[in-house]
């Protein structure tokens, strides 16, 4: 699925952090980790931007540019860092944010300690050389700290427990804290987050959090809205069992954890049973991923109507069941069903596989549902291998009923989708005007389409990401989509046999020169 995109050879620079920036990306599908090719080509370019850009925001871009310049000369290097102290808050994140992307390894534990620790908000992670154990315990000592209100840590899988935990006892207004990827977080921390009354948001994805742990924020946090737990790897059914024993549940049915809309159980073992629980203490939630997990028929989905967003890509839910799920969700905006009955997080025995796997007469039924919604926005059916295979039409009514009106469509993987099904992506009339597809995403990866598709997808005039990994493509195609694709952004063309390798990572200049030439007298 797309998610972050690892970029590589990109030509752009990204200065500033998206609004979000403590947003979880979604991991890639069973299918598409396992089919993924060993090269990765990610083609980039900068279009103008529609919107003129801040004095404010251009200053930031020039400095960060020009940081490696600066910081080689004495006397400049001296006034960078007089300029920096001086300079207020509010900036400081961005600036660091640019810095991440123009020269991470110039940024020492020493100069991100003393001048880029500073602001409400502060994202760290691995990809800065000079982030260690000091940098973190120096956010413990900053003047400022209680001004942070939000904290993003990942993947400092190094940094022991103890060492975040200092540090969280000293940020009483923390609102959103994220520790994606630092495994060795654990009680220590959840413990001292606990003293974080205003909490809002945390990220324990991929940490070694127990279920018992968080006793202290649950109780104490009584704000929290968002808890994702992914890959935690003692979420079991047994280890759960002791949190809703520590916290009354079964002692006292009113109990209720009414504020929390967002739930990330994502590649843990939970099964139904815990879900089950889950979904009645937690009546209001919205957003719940269970993707690569135990669950397999959970009835409280059947009668919940108020998710705006529903993972189970690659659990063992049939597809009747899946059907019952999304008939009452109207206000659905990401769905995502991808590898759907190839089991997750534990090992479940399945007498009938067959009944599990999603096949066309289901996407019959599921576009006959969702072409009704009116908010969808992303959806994913990577990896269903029998989409396809037995009712021709199927995939072209479900794209163009329903893909097409979405913002992001991902069919990695669907090894029997047909050129001719992307047909469903031309642009429909109201009787008055054609409306284009509101395509903004689209994953074809590992499918066996080529350039006969190029016609359809070259109508999608509002696509910024194409993936075409390992599909059939070649200049020709690629050269029609990019004239009707005009906000193209980003291409992946790993793998793509019918290109050159050297054309891979830099197709726009590709098609840029090619232009040029064909302009010339």
């Amino acid at each position: 699925m797309s998610g972050s995109h690892r970029r590589v050879n990109a030509k752009r620079q990204k200065i500033e952090l998206p609004k979000d920036s403590l947003q979880d990306e979604d991991l890639p599908t069973a299918n598409s980790l396992a089919n993924a090719p060993s090269s990765v080509a990610w083609s980039t370019r900068q279009l103008p931007s529609p919107h003129i850009m801040s004095l404010t925001s251009l200053c930031i871009r020039v400095f960060v540019t020009h940081f490696k310049v600066l910081s080689a000369d004495g006397p400049s290097r001296e006034s960078v860092k007089a300029w920096l102290i001086r300079i207020p808050e509010t900036l400081v994140p961005r600036i660091l944010s640019g810095l991440r992307e123009t020269c991470p390894t110039f940024l020492s534990n020493e100069f991100i300690s003393a001048y880029l620790l500073r602001g409400s908000t502060l994202a760290l992670g691995d990809d800065l050389p000079g982030v260690g154990a000091k940098t973190i315990s120096a956010i413990a000592r900053l003047g400022s700290r209680e001004l942070l209100r939000e904290v993003d840590l990942r993947g400092l899988y190094k940094i022991p427990d103890k060492a975040f935990a200092s540090v969280l006892a000293n940020l009483p207004n923390l609102q959103a804290l994220s520790l994606r990827e630092c495994t060795k977080v654990g009680p220590q921390t959840v413990e001292a987050a606990a003293n974080c009354p205003r909490l809002e948001s945390v990220n324990f994805s991929y940490t070694a959090v127990t279920p018992i742990s968080l006793v202290s924020i649950i109780r104490n946090c009584k704000e929290l809205r968002v808890l994702k737990l992914a890959g935690a790897p003692n979420w079991t059914d047994a280890n759960i069992s002791k949190l809703w024993r520590a916290l009354g549940v079964s002692a006292n049915d009113d109990f209720r954890l009414p504020n929390i809309r967002t739930l990330k159980l994502r590649q843990t073992s939970v099964t139904d049973a815990t879900l089950i629980t889950f979904l009645t203490i937690c009546p209001n939630i919205r957003r719940l991923d269970l993707s690569f997990t135990g669950i397999r028929h959970p009835p409280p989905l059947f009668a919940n109507t108020s998710l705006e967003k529903l993972s189970l890509t690659s659990t063992q839910v049939s597809s009747s069941d899946v059907l019952k799920i999304v008939s009452g969700l109207t206000g659905l905006k990401k769905l995502s069903l991808g590898a759907l009955g190839r089991g997750g997080g534990s090992a479940t025995t399945v007498v009938n596989t067959t009944a599990l796997t999603f096949r066309d007469d289901a996407l019959r039924g599921l576009t006959n549902k969702l072409a009704t919604f009116e908010n969808l926005e992303s959806i994913n059916l990577a990896g269903n291998l029998n989409l396809g295979s037995i009712t021709h039409g199927a995939l072209f009514d479900f794209i163009s009923r329903v893909g097409r009106k979405c913002k992001t469509l991902n069919l990695s993987g669907l090894s029997h989708l047909e050129c001719k099904d992307l047909e469903g992506l031309l642009p429909v009339s109201d009787g008055k005007e054609f409306e284009p597809s509101l395509l903004e995403v689209l994953v074809l990866n590992n499918t066996p389409v080529g350039d006969s598709a190029a016609p359809y997808i070259s109508c999608c005039s509002s696509l910024r990401i194409l993936e075409l990994g390992s599909t059939k493509f070649t200049r020709d195609g690629l050269f029609t989509i990019l004239d009707g694709c005009r906000k193209l952004e980003t291409l992946n063309l790993t793998s793509c046999r019918g290109l050159k390798i050297a054309e891979r990572r830099n197709f726009f200049e590709v098609y840029d020169r090619e232009h040029r030439s064909n302009e010339r007298p």
